[in-house]
């Protein structure tokens, strides 16, 4: 009989081992590890080294308010309660289709992935606006595609595409904006220079994310989001969208307040100086 173990609980339990043999599967979909042997029992006890000193406890389940009126979703999105915007950046949307036209065998499942959550989180939120914070193409091997996908989004609601430097490729056929603002907060994908504002910059880009250890030498990377703040720049950078992105890792520094996301869990990650500072 195999046993469940969540890797985002609120705890976690250590894994007494009789024999090697037990094939083992990580799910990033599901976030749990399924052991498939009865070699494998539940010690009682707290596990001693898991996520040591960088991460914080676990938040509420699946999303967080991230400043007043402002909730990250762990499915990789950003909703403004009161002005009623949705926002996710780099769908890459057709990225099969591109690698299929250079002559790599892909799976199509991609982009009924990115739409059908897409269409999850609009259900659920009711925003005005969707913002595409850049690259909703990867290149233009998905035009037709693409140009499908926006029509069937904005029967839902106002769908606002922003400039990413993917989109170029698309430019022709796809309209595009350069930036999309409230009075609070500025739009763009963040490929070229930020401009100078006392607002909240909100781009994508980076496709930013996060590494998590378990102490035993299990080590998961997933997306983040990362609200950064210097003496002359206040930006917020939204996790990658699309499921063929890899992420990288951001840098650890003070400037970055970093929160990792599963479509389970949100997670808030502190750095080693800040962990450091608190020992």
């Amino acid at each position: 009989m195999g046993l469940v173990v969540e890797l985002m609980g609120c705890w976690f339990a250590q894994l007494a081992v009789s024999k090697a043999t037990a094939a083992t599967n990580v799910s990033l979909s599901e976030m749990v590890i399924w052991l498939k042997s009865p070699a494998y029992w539940l010690k009682p006890a707290m596990a001693t080294d898991n996520f040591r000193a960088r991460f914080m406890p676990v938040t509420a389940a699946g999303r967080v308010a991230i400043a007043p009126n402002v909730v990250l979703d762990g499915r990789l999105a950003l909703f403004h309660d009161t002005e009623k915007w949705l926002a996710v950046a780099d769908l890459h949307f057709g990225y099969e289709l591109s690698q299929r036209a250079a002559g790599r065998l892909m799976p199509l499942w991609g982009m009924s992935s990115v739409e059908d959550r897409l269409l999850e989180l609009l259900g659920e939120y009711q925003p005005r606006q969707l913002i595409i914070v850049g690259d909703l193409v990867h290149d233009k091997a998905s035009t037709a595609a693409a140009q499908e996908l926006l029509v069937r989004l904005r029967a839902r609601c106002e769908v606002i595409a922003l400039a990413g430097n993917h989109d170029r490729l698309v430019a022709r056929a796809i309209e595009f904006a350069p930036r999309w603002e409230t009075p609070d907060f500025v739009f763009q994908h963040g490929h070229c220079e930020p401009e100078a504002t006392e607002r909240i910059c909100i781009i994508g880009h980076y496709h930013p994310a996060a590494n998590i250890t378990d102490g035993a030498g299990l080590r998961l990377k997933f997306p983040a989001f990362v609200q950064q703040e210097t003496a002359t720049l206040r930006r917020w950078i939204l996790p990658a969208f699309s499921p063929w992105a890899g992420g990288v890792t951001w840098p650890d520094n003070d400037e970055s307040q970093v929160w990792l996301c599963t479509p389970r869990r949100v997670l808030r990650v502190e750095t080693l100086r800040s962990a450091k500072r608190g020992c």
